[in-house]
């Protein structure tokens, strides 16, 4: 009695196998793509925090009532910027190719994590493979074509 049952439930698992594959595969995909959202939105953070950051400063600078703070606040900010940018813009001129290595190195540096995570992905795929109906033995395939004899 428990022969046609053993057959129905091999045959419901089959037709299953590959919805979990796909639901997890789904899930590997959400998982990427909750990591991208998270990182727009810090970027948007930071972002809006700067853009809030000029307007007040803006609104100091052009609000006649506010001259003291502007010649205590505005003004050693815009100065110190200012002589910053030309101190990094003196040592770029002189020191071009300490900027090129470090830009060869940032690309090498993307290019490598980019290489391994192909090469993960590609690991793991594999696995898959193996692990899924792909190696299945001749009894499942018999169960499968209804050819077995349980």
């Amino acid at each position: 009695m428990g022969i046609p049952y053993s057959r129905q439930i091999n045959a419901a698992f089959g037709q299953v196998t590959p919805l979990v594959e796909e639901g997890f595969r789904v899930l590997q995909t959400i998982k990427n793509i909750a990591i991208l959202i998270a990182f727009v939105q810090i970027t948007t953070v930071i972002l809006l925090s700067l853009i809030f950051f000029a307007l007040i400063g803006l609104l100091v600078t052009v609000n006649p009532d506010l001259q003291n703070e502007r010649q205590r606040l505005v003004t050693p900010a815009v100065r110190w910027i200012a002589q910053y940018s030309i101190y990094i813009g003196g040592r770029v001129k002189r020191h071009w190719w300490v900027v090129l290595l470090w830009m060869l190195f940032v690309i090498g540096g993307a290019g490598f994590l980019y290489y391994t995570y192909r090469m993960k992905q590609a690991l793991e795929e594999s696995k898959e493979g193996l692990a899924g109906g792909e190696a299945d033995g001749e009894d499942v395939a018999a169960i499968r074509e209804g050819k077995s004899n349980q």
